[in-house]
């Protein structure tokens, strides 16, 4: 066991060891920063972000060793140590890209999990370069931007806390019950984004409704309420 020690003690003082930990801790950071992605059930979870700060890392030590090792053969050659990792910003740009949406209501998904991969991109190049308490800080403030600014937001705007969109459809019996239908809503703090109303066959009237859910009320308790409403013969509910 202590030969065991010493070899592995040896190993990591050599540059293979110093690369591998140097991947070792890339990975980690980035499983650290995919930790809330994966979480939400975003498309960008653990796995990605161990893969992207990875391999920021390891192009980044090729970057530097490869300009190291250029500049030996001979004193002709001169390159930046970092510019194959500057390029790497600019590309990781398209992999981001991918996980913006943009949905039918015009609204936009998927900035803050971009941003996500941005930043695993850049922690992994901090550690390829050898600033290690850099990149775990960065990651650190990175995890607790995405963990503590809802709450955040749910204590200084306690009424513009929403979190769930959602489309409402329901069938009344007769128009009169509209208002009850969206007093309530109001009542709950619901965001109404837009609303249809469409005369349908048998006398029944159908509302359509987009809304911005508030944090207190799940989409599931919603629906429960608004069937204790005798007017509502059918609903809808998608978010």
């Amino acid at each position: 066991m202590s030969q065991l020690l010493t070899l592995l003690d040896q190993f990591f003082m050599t540059s293979h060891g110093i690369v591998v930990c140097k991947i070792l801790f890339a990975s980690l950071l980035g499983a650290f920063i995919g930790l809330e992605r994966e979480l939400k059930k975003k498309p960008i979870g653990i796995k990605t972000c161990i893969i992207i700060a990875t391999t920021t890392c390891i192009l980044t030590v090729v970057s530097i060793h490869a300009a190291e090792y250029y500049a030996e053969v001979s004193q002709n050659i001169r390159t930046d140590p970092m510019r194959l990792a500057a390029q790497v910003i600019s590309g990781i740009g398209f992999l981001g890209a991918g996980v913006i949406l943009r949905k039918s209501d015009d609204a936009i998904s998927g900035l803050t999990t971009a941003a996500i991969i941005w930043a695993a991109a850049g922690v992994g190049i901090a550690v390829g370069a050898g600033f290690y308490f850099d990149a775990f800080v960065a990651a650190f403030m990175i995890f607790c931007a995405v963990k503590i600014s809802p709450l955040l937001m749910l204590f200084l705007h306690p009424k513009k806390s929403y979190i769930e969109r959602a489309k409402l459809t329901m069938r009344l019996t007769n128009s009169c019950a509209i208002e009850r239908v969206t007093q309530r809503l109001v009542r709950k703090h619901h965001r109404i984004d837009s609303i249809a109303i469409k005369d349908i066959p048998d006398g029944l009237v159908e509302l359509d409704l987009k809304l911005t859910l508030k944090r207190k009320e799940t989409a599931s308790e919603l629906y429960l309420a608004l069937k204790q409403f005798d007017e509502i013969v059918g609903i809808e509910l998608i978010s």
